[in-house]
């Protein structure tokens, strides 16, 4: 695989990132979801200074940012995903499910891919799980903690 196409890929969707938000932030968590049906995507940065993670899907009701022009900018990130989906497809790799991307102001990058088969996942939850994994976020909704619980119960309990 051409490692000079996979880091201009990921420098776009880096730069994607990065101009949707609208302040000075320290950290990012990209989740992207490719298959051949579908295609999802969000992220979580943290505030210059900040100890709360904004999530992406906030920033047009948080700034004055047209929704038009926040979904320009997110449509763009699934279209870099999906390109990124396509370098591993095409070059015989075995195509990703879904993917965490972590990147800092000062440059620092981090990638995760996972091969994990998602037709039977259920998206909220997978969402809930993912938060608490990378942000350390608990939900707030009692149902929601009580599924999270019983998700890392039983996740540890396969892993000893």
């Amino acid at each position: 695989m051409d490692e000079n196409k996979l880091g201009s890929i990921y420098n776009n969707i880096a730069q994607t990132v990065i101009e949707t938000i609208q302040e000075e932030w320290s950290e990012v968590y990209v989740y992207g979801e490719i298959t051949e049906d579908v295609r999802t995507a969000f992220f979580y940065y943290y505030p210059e200074n900040g100890r709360t993670p904004v999530h992406s899907h906030n920033i047009p009701d948080l700034y004055e940012i047209e929704k038009e022009d926040y979904k320009k900018l997110w449509r763009q990130l699934l279209d870099d995903l999906k390109e990124l989906w396509y370098e591993f497809k095409n070059n015989d790799q075995e195509p990703w499910t879904n993917l965490t991307m972590i990147f800092n102001s000062d440059g620092k990058f981090k990638i995760n891919y996972d091969y994990e088969d998602l037709s039977e996942a259920d998206d909220y939850e997978r969402q809930i799980i993912w938060k608490h994994k990378y942000l350390n976020l608990l939900p707030e909704d009692e149902d929601d903690k009580k599924f999270l619980e019983e998700y890392l119960n039983n996740f540890e309990g396969n892993n000893t």
